[in-house]
Parts: C-alpha cells; structure tokens; sequence
C-alpha cells in the first residue's frame, strides 16, 4: 500500500513538472511571438495598427510559471526519495514557494500595466493617437486601434476592415489607403488629360478662326 501511494505521489509529482515545463513552453513561444508582432507594428510606420493590452500578460506570467515548476521539481525530489516533508521543509515550502507565488500572481498586473505603459509611449513616440473606443473595436475590450491621422478612427472602409483586432486588419488598411491613392492620383491623370485635349481643341479652333 506504502508503495502503491509513493508511485501515485511521484506520477503525480511528475505530471506537475512535465504540465508546467510544457506550459512554460507554450508561454514563451506565444510571449516572443506576439512581442515581435507588436514591436513590428509599433516602428512599421503604417497609418493603422492594432494593440493588444493582453499582449503583456505573457512576460509577467514566464515568472509564475517557473516558481511553480520550481515548487513541482521540489515535491518530485521528495516522491523521488519516497521520504515525507518535514514541518521544517513545509515551512521552507511555504516560504520560499508560496509566498512568492503569490507575489508573482500580483507581478502579473503591475507588469501587464508597466508593459502596456511602455507600449503606449512607444506609440505615441511613434506619431501613433488611440482610437476612441466608440470608433473602432468597441466591442474587443482589450484590443485598441492606433493611427497617424483621426480621421481614419471614423473611416467608413476603416470601420469595416477593423472590426475583430487581429494585426492582418492593420495591412488591409494600408492596402485599401494605397488603393484608394492610386484611385485618386489615377482621377486627376484623367481630369488632365482632359484639360489638355480640351487646351488643345480650344487653341485648334481659335487658330481656324483666324485662318478663316
């Protein structure tokens, strides 16, 4: 029975390790990836991007997840040895794992708002105003627009690209501007090719009046 319960505390002991080592994993991929993403967005110079305050969750979360693993590889070291932890180990446990769990869960929030804080000065260092929350993704809580010009917050094809947040909108806007500069400048060729056909029939017509 002794036996039985040592192997059942070491499965568990290590499933613990192997579920956060997976997470940890998991954690910085999505945490470097989204970063790349958001620092590409940020010095792109593009005349819409997307923010997302979510994004900062990812770095602060890395420490929680490794005094967690730390606190699993303890008890399996334990399971490993088939020994029971002392009072005077539960007391270590508890204050060099929980206690700084618990700190670390409160980490989280402080650094999610000093990260987005860094995010926004870098935006707006970047020429970058914030869309008023009524304008474009209302109803995306934690994602913002960012743009060069306000005037696309209230943009028409703007509101219909921009709709679930996610950072392919923000080079569908800029596709749509360049098409529709390419659309203008395409407008005035024509009004000055027809400028110059009407110049040249008027001055055609004002030479044959004088010839006759």
């Amino acid at each position: 029975m002794e036996l039985k319960n040592r192997r059942k505390t070491f499965i568990t002991a290590m499933s613990m390790v192997i579920f956060n080592l997976v997470l940890l994993g998991i954690t910085l991929w999505l945490g470097s990836k989204t970063m790349s993403i958001q620092h590409e967005a940020i010095y792109s110079g593009r005349n819409l991007i997307i923010h997302s305050s979510s994004y900062a969750f990812f770095l602060s979360a890395v420490l929680f997840i490794l005094i967690f693993l730390a606190f699993s590889l303890y008890m399996a070291f334990f399971a490993i040895q088939g020994k029971e932890a002392s009072q005077r180990q539960k007391r270590f446990v508890t204050r060099y794992f929980f206690i700084p769990m618990g700190g670390a869960f409160v980490l989280v929030f402080i650094g999610h708002f000093a990260i987005n804080g860094y995010y926004r000065h870098q935006m707006v260092a970047n020429g970058y105003q914030r869309c008023p929350d009524t304008a474009l993704l209302f109803a995306r809580v934690t994602y913002s627009a960012w743009v060069k010009d306000p005037m696309l917050c209230h943009d028409s094809d703007v509101r219909r690209i921009v709709r679930r947040g996610h950072w392919d909108e923000s080079f569908q806007v800029e596709r749509m501007l360049e098409q529709r500069i390419q659309r203008e400048e395409a407008r005035v060729q024509r009004q000055q090719r027809e400028a110059e056909r009407q110049e040249a029939r008027r001055l055609s017509e004002a030479a044959a009046d004088k010839q006759g």
